[in-house]
């Protein structure tokens, strides 16, 4: 990470080193083989990219992105959550920074998923050299379909990923070496994560209240760098702020306040939340609700079933991490410096205690999309759960089990979608949207007919591309009786989107309305009846 410190910038200035921190025993692996194995993972993430799902809040982010880069100003806003309070500003402005090199919708899915990707990686091994735990577990975990999915998809919640593993890796190492660099990375992605998504609460909180309760000294010896880190993020959302501020004084003073989530969950699954993290690590669901491969029966079912591996193994972490409380504990009441091999279990414990607060308190669903926040978290249990089955000789045959059937579910997943769309009905790809917006753009019309439930009620998808592939220039005819609609092959509908013309006196299909599908201007909300 020499690289890091030379070149970082702002994180890196100036360049001063604080005592030495207390030096874990057992020194980190040096090997390429990580990195090898990092970077093959990123394949699928790169793999037919027009493949991703493309719905309701990706097109808005990246109108609105491209929004704001007309009007020359970094975004202030993200879009509004489910409690009615919007996100932060970072995944939006990320989306100006790449539509600031490609408008072109597949380069914008390569380019977000190397970076995510890209950070994930180099996140999670940075973290298991700092402990001086088995690196080459990051490709099983990167490997994982969710991961990739989720690194593909041009979501905004999914940025906690790699600013939770950089939070949690700039925190390992600034344990174990004092490097400022370190400490002021970790406070940045602290910063950051809660106000990208609140579902980061459960790692921001801990990690932040333990850099204020034992390294306010650190902070003070560089204070200088902190306060220009400060100013910078204070510019960047000194307006969000504001937004934030004046959207809970309203409910404040409406008695609009709902700390309820709207999805109605049973309360007890919600307190299991820490035990679940594998629900976002795992290929089971994915491939028996999302894409399926191809293949025997048999091999499916036993490569969804081996995928499940990742539940024991974070358990196992668990377990381990917290046989290191009782002694930490002691070593702190004593005055002793702690070794950060013992220290950090202990660290994620805390974070899995305010996890089940939180989910419980606001009855939270377990879903793979409620585990972006927490990722880092459960991702490091994960290494510690590997590394205690490494006493046994088991580490390497269970890690490469695991790895196998997310590689297998992964790839075999995509090629499935490819050939013939997701499992989820009414679930477009990008690739879906972009053809029939081709096919769109021979017609002057600016509303057609549509019996696609989605459509009807969020047109985004096709109005966000028709914003970036704008249609040529020139006389066109203007139909009347256009339908967009699915393509239909022996009676059944196929992931293929295509536009029909109607004849003037044909009966419009049951359930078609008519839909605008002119570019999606600024400032557009989908409508509230909707939501």
């Amino acid at each position: 990470m020499r690289w890091v410190q030379k070149y970082g910038g702002l994180l890196l200035l100036p360049a001063r080193r604080f005592p030495q921190a207390a030096r874990i025993i057992h020194q980190p692996r040096r090997s390429l083989l990580p990195w090898l194995l990092a970077l093959a993972t990123l394949l699928p993430v790169v793999l037919w990219p027009g493949d991703v799902s493309w719905l309701i809040d990706e097109p808005r982010l990246i109108a609105n992105a491209f929004y704001f880069n007309q009007d020359h100003m970094p975004a202030h806003t993200g879009l509004f959550g489910n409690f009615g309070v919007p996100y932060g500003p970072v995944p939006t402005q990320t989306y100006q920074l790449l539509l600031g090199i490609t408008h072109d919708p597949f380069s914008l899915v390569v380019l977000r998923g190397l970076l995510c990707a890209g950070l994930t990686g180099i996140g999670l091994i940075w973290l298991a050299r700092s402990l001086g735990l088995r690196a080459w577990f990051a490709a099983v975990i990167l490997a994982a379909p969710n991961i990739v999915a989720f690194h593909r998809i041009l979501w905004d919640a999914s940025f906690t990923i790699p600013l939770g593993a950089l939070c949690l890796a700039a925190l390992a190492d600034f344990l174990q070496t004092k490097r400022p660099w370190s400490l002021r990375l970790c406070a940045v992605c602290t910063v950051l994560l809660p106000i990208n998504h609140p579902q980061a609460l459960p790692l921001a909180l801990p990690v932040g209240a333990y850099l204020l309760w034992r390294h306010r000294a650190d902070f003070r010896a560089d204070k200088i760098a902190m306060w220009r880190i400060g100013a910078v993020l204070f510019i960047l959302h000194f307006l969000y702020i504001g937004a934030v501020a004046g959207v809970v004084w309203w409910k404040l003073t409406h008695g609009a306040v709902n700390l309820q989530y709207p999805v109605k969950n049973a309360r007890w699954l919600s307190m299991l939340a820490p035990f679940l993290g594998g629900n976002l690590l795992t290929g089971f669901d994915y491939a028996r609700s999302v894409a399926r491969p191809d293949g025997p029966a048999w091999l499916i079912e036993s490569a969804m079933w081996a995928s499940r591996l990742i539940y024991p193994i974070l358990w196992i972490g668990i377990a381990a991490a917290a046989t290191r409380i009782a002694p930490v504990v002691r070593t702190l009441r004593a005055g002793v410096a702690v070794a950060t091999r013992d220290l950090f279990p202990v660290l994620l414990i805390a974070c899995l205690v305010v996890q089940f607060i939180i989910f419980t308190a606001l009855r939270i669903p377990p879903g793979p999309q409620y585990f972006f926040g927490t990722f880092a978290l459960h991702a490091a249990l994960a290494f510690f759960g590997i590394e205690a089955l490494g006493k046994v000789r088991l580490a390497v045959p269970v890690g490469a089990l695991l790895g196998a059937t997310n590689a297998f579910i992964t790839l075999g997943g995509m090629a499935a979608v490819h050939t013939r769309g997701y499992e989820a009905p009414g679930w477009p790809t990008m690739a879906n949207c972009l053809g029939a917006v081709r096919q769109l753009d021979r017609y002057a019309d600016q509303v057609v007919l549509t019996d696609i439930e989605l459509f009807q009620r969020y047109p985004q998808p096709i109005r966000t591309l028709r914003l970036l592939s704008p249609p040529p220039h020139g006389p066109k005819p203007r139909h009347r009786h256009l339908l967009l609609t699915y393509k239909r092959k022996d009676g059944i509908k196929t992931g293929e989107i295509v536009v029909v013309e109607l004849s003037r006196d044909e009966k419009h299909p049951v359930g078609s309305s008519l839909v605008d599908i002119t570019p999606l201007p600024q400032g557009w909300n989908p409508d509230p009846s909707f939501w």
